[in-house]
């Protein structure tokens, strides 16, 4: 059987006190050694709620799908667009911005 997995506004929930919405990206039983999330950031949004952004003690790879906008890590801002790869290191505070008036959507993936 093939699965094929997408994001899907319809099953989401809000998540980063209601900035986003995310979903799992794989079906249950995987058994991935990571964790993963969808994140879809509606136009003109900033995840958090502001370009302070949060941290975590873990690295994380944010992998563009749909979109564009900005990712800002530790104050320093850069442009991202569907196919392109964000690596954030540990303790890094970091936000995606979306200023277009598309939605942008990313896979974020992490480990322990």
């Amino acid at each position: 059987m093939i699965r094929i997995n997408r994001f899907d506004r319809a099953q989401a929930e809000p998540a980063h006190n209601g900035t986003i919405l995310g979903m799992k990206a794989f079906s249950s039983g995987m058994n991935e050694p990571f964790f993963h999330f969808y994140g879809h950031l509606e136009t003109n949004g900033i995840m958090d709620g502001n370009r302070k952004g949060h941290a975590h003690p873990t690295a994380e790879i944010y992998i563009m799908m749909a979109g564009e906008g900005f990712v800002i890590i530790n104050d320093e801002e850069a442009p991202v667009k569907a196919g392109d790869v964000i690596e954030i290191p540990r303790n890094a505070s970091h936000t995606m911005e979306n200023r277009s008036g598309h939605p942008l959507t990313w896979l974020a993936i992490w480990w322990s």
